[in-house]
């Protein structure tokens, strides 16, 4: 019986892919595996390996049939050239015993350690690598920018909002002196504050007496790239002084005694108001006094108070008052407001407030018109003139446009517009006139009559006027000086 040996082939392809080779102790494994099904299930005829274990498809496995018949022709049965048994190769490189079962190949395949190449990473151009690191910096830097700007313009509209004359009173806050609560009836002036709901605080103010006014100002700024807003408050240089009625009567009283050069120790109230003005020369103060003439009038018909008090009361009148604050007036640039209650003083500090709070935004305002228009007069448009779709109302229109005239009254317009009822009929008047001396002592006649009955006086227009208004209204001379 002829000896015809299995050979098996344990070579490479060079097509191959190296990372999915099985090493040389895998494949007599899978090799033995196979050797083992085809004994028992077909003898005669074994079955392919595949050169693969991890295979894509079929079409990769070898029949080792086909691979023995290439080899058989070139064996010239010499011992020498004897291959081994597959047995005895599976002894030779593995000494365990083969598995019987696919599970227990599985689990023995599992367990052998797969040799891992690692990949070599192409090298990169430096230069591409810089330009790529650049382009991501600098698109990060964009991005920044972007969310700076969405912040700073958010803020921007939130600080424009405050600004709004329904906002701008949100953000100030009344400061009263702890010495007006010890006032009678001062409670009233908190129940006012409370209604409006303002804000405001009871404390030690450097004036005594005062009111100030505290505003919150919030200003952006920008720190390593992020937007930050910080609120600061700032005292306003607007003051109300609460002078009592009692100390306001003392030193009227002192104002007096030393105006008819009398000797008087008590403090006067220029002297009062004017060391306040020296201490804070730039703030605008206010003053008031609450309920004088209650008091004027408690003084005289109560007999709680001595008669000095009483001598004192009487002397100080209505004439002396206005002589001493028309005097702090001139001296000081101060204002004085009477009231009869602590209720009215609420309500003032309300309109205050709320005056304060919309005078940035109207300075602004105000400076942007004068930047715009420095050169066009303003317009008056307290007493507009309504005219109608029969007509009515021309005839004001007309007698407010000749009052725009100096030294002209209504009833010297009155007195023109009765003759002349419209600016037509008066140029077709002065187009009439035979010469342009008649045309100028046109109106000059016209009679103006101030008030009626036994008591009311008559004048006439004029040479003057009336040449003013006819150079005016005929003169071609943009530049034309109304005047002779």
């Amino acid at each position: 019986m002829d000896f015809q040996p299995k050979i098996v082939d344990l070579t490479f392809s060079d097509s191959d892919d190296d990372s999915n080779l099985l090493s040389l102790q895998e494949r007599i494994l899978l090799m033995g595996k196979q050797t083992e099904r085809n004994k028992i299930q077909q003898p005669s005829s074994p079955l392919a390996v595949k050169r693969r274990f991890h295979s894509a498809s079929e079409d990769e496995t070898v029949d080792l049939n086909d691979r023995v018949q290439e080899i058989k022709p070139n064996f010239d049965g010499s011992s020498s050239d004897e291959l081994p048994d597959l047995k005895d190769l599976l002894s030779i490189h593995h000494s365990a015993s083969v598995p019987e079962s696919e599970d227990e190949f599985k689990i023995t395949l599992a367990s052998i350690p797969k040799s891992k190449k690692t990949k070599t990473r192409k090298d990169t151009d430096p230069e591409k690598e810089v330009a790529k690191l650049e382009r991501i910096k600098l698109r990060e830097e964009k991005k920044k920018e972007k969310e700076l700007a969405k912040a700073l313009k958010a803020s921007e509209k939130e600080i424009q909002k405050s600004k709004k004359p329904d906002e701008c009173l949100k953000g100030m806050k009344i400061l009263i002196d702890q010495s007006i609560i010890f006032e009678n009836e001062s409670e009233d002036i908190y129940c006012a504050l409370d209604e409006s709901n303002i804000k405001y605080n009871i404390e030690e103010n450097p004036i005594n007496m005062s009111v100030i006014w505290c505003r919150t100002i919030v200003e952006v700024t920008v720190q390593n790239g992020e937007v930050i807003k910080l609120e600061k408050e700032q005292l306003e240089n607007v003051s109300v002084l609460v002078i009592p009625s009692k100390s306001f009567i003392q030193m009227v009283y002192a104002f007096m005694q030393k105006s008819k050069g009398k000797m008087a120790d008590e403090l006067t109230l220029v002297d009062y108001i004017t060391n306040i003005k020296i201490a804070f020369p730039q703030m605008d103060i206010t003053c008031i006094v609450v309920g004088l003439d209650k008091y004027q009038r408690s003084v005289k018909d109560s007999d709680m108070f001595d008669a000095e008090t009483k001598k004192m009361v009487k002397q100080v009148s209505k004439t002396v008052i206005e002589e001493a604050t028309t005097e702090v007036q001139i001296q000081a640039f101060v204002n004085f407001n009477f009231l009869n209650t602590m209720r009215e003083l609420g309500d003032i500090l309300l309109r205050f407030s709320k005056a304060i709070a919309e005078a940035p935004q109207r300075r602004e305002k105000q400076a942007q018109k004068c930047l715009a228009f420095s050169w066009y007069a303003d317009a008056d448009s307290s007493c507009p003139v309504k005219i109608g779709k029969d007509g009515t109302g021309f005839m004001k229109l007309w007698q407010q446009q000749i009052q725009q005239f100096n030294n002209v009254g209504p009833e010297v317009a009155e007195a023109i517009v009765a003759k002349y009822p419209s600016l037509q009929i008066l140029m077709e008047a002065y187009r009439a006139c035979s010469s342009t001396k008649e045309a100028e002592q046109l109106l000059q006649d016209i009679v103006v009559r101030r008030n009626y009955g036994p008591l009311g006086t008559q004048r006439r227009i004029g040479p003057e006027l009336s040449y003013k208004i006819y150079l005016f209204y005929n003169s071609k001379n943009g530049n034309q000086v109304l005047q002779r």
